[in-house]
This record gives structure tokens, C-alpha cells and sequence, in this order.
């Protein structure tokens, strides 16, 4: 992982540290997307709708170049199925268009102008959430949201995007113990999604592999994504398609629960994160043969270890003094 926060930290720390970045690479005509994974009930929702204050308040503070509209469209996925959250919940279709990209047919975009435009859209929308109570989370999110920006330049007509996604709660056995029928159907939608989105981000991470390793050819077999199988992969289609020209930028926060009984979950949770990383050919410092730090050994982890927590004690005793 590239950060660890505890129970000390603040959304406004995340924030800083992760997805600050996003904003101004949209703003220039990227695809930025945060999507928070995790068990349910590990604090995804909380963290996520901060995170979209934050993230709004940035755009319209009027210190990023240029002039820009902004339009909000906020939608739920439920199995196949989607919905506009901002228009009372009413269904919308997915369609690929002429250049394979999905859009939201019959979703409403709203131009806002402030901070309290935008704040006023995450209430409705959270109003038309689908939520319910289970035994692990008394208002357990059963769909996925999906908050999406739309950055427009008057002038040029071009366009970045921002995908806010609030992935529903996986499950494991022991949390749906007390379900009923209509829990487990839902709960069966949620991880078969899931399964599928975990799919997709394997294949882009066995595709970046391929590419980095410099050892591809034009007959080599592209990793097949099953981006179809599932609503949340076609939105978020952008985020693994090795085809994509458009320049796209994705962080995760992996949420977990801070229980013994949990620890489970949580490896489950921080292997689905980890596909998603892009392993960068870095040389090695410890005296092998320039392998990513996923190959290095034992003793070489240690060492590398030994190094940076010696640097990180060393700064903060010349702070504190």
C-alpha cells in the first residue's frame, strides 16, 4: 500500500495524501476515480461522502486555472440494474456509445455554480440510497454509488471526469448468518459484482505487467475483461480497459475493520486492492538483480525495511527538537 491511516487520521488527511491529486488532473482533461473497498460496515460511506465535500469545495475555490463547467450526475448500481439517485431513484440505462464508452442514458446532469449546489445534490442523493439493516451494519450500503463530475472547458469543449464510487459491502459467511431472503439476494448481486470488478482489475494488472515488462509482441493475447458481466464495470470501464487513450489516474481506499474476528475480511480486502497496482520496475537498492519489490526476498524486505523506519525515526526526532 502506498499510505496507512489509523484511527487518528481525518478525511482531510485522505484527502490530502490521495486524492488531492485527482482534481487538478481532471480539471486538465483526465479521468480521475476513488472508489472505497471494504467489508461492510468498515466505514466506506462516511469516508467516501467526505471526500466528495472536499472534493467539490476544491473545484469551486476558484484556484484552478481557466473557466470550467461543472456538472453532478449521481447514480446507484443494484446488480444490472441503475438508477438516478438525483431523479427520485428512477431507472436509467447503461448504452456503449459509437467510441465504446458507457453513458448514462437518462441520467440527469446538473450544472452547479457553489459549494452549496453540490451539497444540496449528495443529500438527495443520500436521501435515495439503498440501504438496509444487517447484523454487521445497521444501515449496510446494498448498492454501489457512483458520484460523477463532470469538468467542462468553455473554451475548448474538452472534458475530464471524476468517479466518487462507494463500492457496496462485501460479505463473508459469518455476516450473513441472520439474512433473509431479501438480504441474500442482494448480498449475492453485491459479491458477484464484485467478483467481476476483481476480475477486470486482474486482467489490467496481468496487462500492465506485459507492457512493463518490455517482453510483449503484436500476436501476444490481451487478458480478457469481462467488463460486461457487471454495471459497475461498465461505468468503470476507464479504469482497467488496456485499450483506453484517455489519460486516467484511479486510487483505492482499501476500509477495514479494526476486530480480531475481522482480520479475515480485511487480508481479503487488501488483496483486492493490491491487483489493482501497477508494479513499477524499480532498481534494486539491496543488491539483486533490479526485480520489483513484489519479487524481492525475505532478507531483502527486511533490510528495506530496517532503512526507511531508521530514516522516519531519525526526521521525527529532528522535528520534535
Amino acid at each position: 500500500m502506498d499510505r496507512l491511516f489509523d484511527s487518528d487520521s481525518t478525511t482531510e488527511q485522505i484527502y490530502k495524501d490521495l486524492v488531492a491529486d485527482l482534481i487538478p488532473f481532471a480539471w486538465s482533461g483526465g479521468i480521475g476515480t476513488l472508489f472505497a473497498y471494504g467489508q461492510t460496515g468498515s466505514g466506506k460511506t462516511f469516508t467516501v461522502s467526505r471526500l466528495e465535500e472536499l472534493v467539490v469545495e476544491t473545484l469551486m475555490s476558484g484556484t484552478l486555472d481557466g473557466e470550467k463547467q461543472i456538472y453532478v450526475t449521481i447514480i446507484d448500481l443494484a446488480g444490472n440494474a441503475a438508477f438516478d439517485l438525483l431523479n427520485e431513484r428512477k431507472p436509467i440505462s447503461l448504452l456503449d456509445d459509437a467510441d465504446g464508452v458507457t453513458q448514462l442514458k437518462g441520467a440527469e446532469e446538473h450544472a452547479v455554480h457553489n459549494v452549496e449546489d453540490v451539497r444540496a445534490l449528495l443529500e438527495r442523493a443520500t436521501s435515495f440510497r439503498q440501504t438496509a439493516s444487517t447484523l454487521k451494519n445497521p444501515a449496510s450500503s446494498r448498492s454501489h454509488a457512483i458520484c460523477r463530475i463532470w469538468v467542462r472547458d468553455i473554451n475548448s469543449g474538452s472534458a475530464g471526469l471524476l468517479y466518487l464510487v462507494d463500492l457496496a459491502g462485501s460479505e463473508g459467511a459469518r455476516d450473513v448468518v441472520a439474512h433473509g431472503a431479501d438480504r441474500m439476494r442482494e448480498t449475492r448481486q453485491i459479491n458477484i459484482s464484485l467478483s467481476v470488478l476483481k476480475d477486470c482489475i486482474r486482467g489490467k494488472a496481468q496487462a500492465d505487467a506485459v507492457a512493463l515488462s518490455g517482453d510483449g509482441n503484436a500476436g501476444q493475447k490481451v487478458p480478457h475483461m469481462p467488463f460486461r458481466q457487471s454495471a459497475i464495470t461498465r461505468v468503470l470501464k476507464h479504469v482497467f480497459d488496456p485499450a483506453s487513450t484517455r489519460p486516467s489516474k484511479t486510487v483505492v481506499i482499501a476500509c477495514v475493520n479494526p476486530s480480531l474476528a475481522d482480520v479475515g475480511p480485511s487480508k481479503n480486502t487488501l488483496r483486492f486492492a493490491e491487483m489493482l497496482r501497477v508494479q513499477v520496475p524499480v532498481s534494486n537498492e539491496n543488491g539483486g538483480d533490479g526485480a520489483t519489490a513484489m519479487h524481492w526476498t525475505n532478507a531483502q524486505l527486511r533490510s528495506w525495511i530496517k532503512q526507511n523506519v531508521s530514516s522516519e525515526l531519525h526526521l521525527n526526532s529532528r522535528l520534535q527538537s
